[in-house]
């Protein structure tokens, strides 16, 4: 295949884009390597969160989100720590270290309803998977992560490329050709350099070509299914609810698990850090 001068200067650019990527806010990127030392606890992650009240609020309204299922409101950041996990404390993290709240450079449209749909479905179904709540919501705020950054490298390319609002893999060759890197790729590499964990890792890079091989992918392949039942494209509609059949959730339980998923993916995405 021929490589444009276009297509060679902007994977370039997001090679770059991904070596330097730099934290918009320097206590997140400081409770990213905390939370990745395994002697921390809740404690110290939780007086590490403190020095930045932003990211405190955000991770006591997670917290109290029906997504996590609190009866009682909460006010302490350590509290919400031992509730939310760690796994969900990183990530929320790394979407403030990956700088996405820098509005010169806006993510595409829908991208924080989608992350948050698709945390939601996540954690709804992460019992049928046998992943702990917090590790599959983190998975689902984090699998589009790269979609941003590419974004972020030529707006008016992705835009394009993404007219239809489509996510599938046609979507992600045609990334590939236009970026030398397609989202998911894009996002495993600094979800890599950051240490998250390796199956973790692995399912965000293969989400959209998944063999649904460990844990990690069916819940968050699930999610994402559940998160186009909710918020769309209409063209998804029916592969999503066959994925999910062929994953043992059954026809009738489906329309269910959807009103959950919208129901909860309202309350996360208000604690974002958009």
């Amino acid at each position: 295949m021929i490589i444009s001068e276009q297509t060679r200067t902007r994977s370039l650019d997001l090679t770059r884009a991904i070596e330097d990527l730099q934290a918009s806010r320097p206590t997140a990127l400081r409770v990213l390597t905390i939370a990745d030392d395994p002697a921390t606890d809740a404690r110290s992650l939780a007086e590490a969160i403190d020095l930045d009240p932003m990211l405190t609020a955000q991770l006591i309204r997670l917290a109290n989100s029906a997504a996590f299922g609190m009866q009682q409101r909460i006010s302490s950041t350590q509290h919400a720590v031992s509730l939310i996990g760690f796994d969900s404390v990183r990530a929320v993290a790394a979407l403030l270290a990956s700088g996405l709240r820098n509005h010169k450079n806006p993510v595409p449209d829908g991208f924080w309803q989608h992350s948050a749909a698709t945390a939601a479905g996540c954690s709804i179904v992460a019992s049928r998977f046998g992943i702990p709540r917090g590790e599959a919501f983190s998975l689902g705020l984090l699998h589009d992560l790269g979609t941003a950054l590419l974004h972020s490298i030529d707006p008016s390319i992705y835009d394009g490329l993404n007219a239809d609002n489509e996510d599938t893999d046609i979507q992600c060759e045609l990334e590939s050709r236009e970026f030398g890197l397609d989202h998911a790729g894009a996002a495993a590499q600094v979800l890599s350099s950051w240490n998250f964990p390796a199956a973790f890792v692995d399912a965000i890079e293969s989400h959209h070509r998944s063999t649904l091989s460990t844990p990690q992918e069916r819940v968050l392949v699930a999610g994402d299914a559940l998160a186009h039942l909710v918020i769309g494209p209409s063209g998804t509609l029916v592969e999503s609810g066959q994925q999910l059949e062929a994953m043992g959730i059954s026809a009738d339980a489906i329309p269910g698990i959807t009103q959950l998923t919208s129901d909860y993916a309202v309350e996360v995405l208000s604690a974002l850090p958009r």
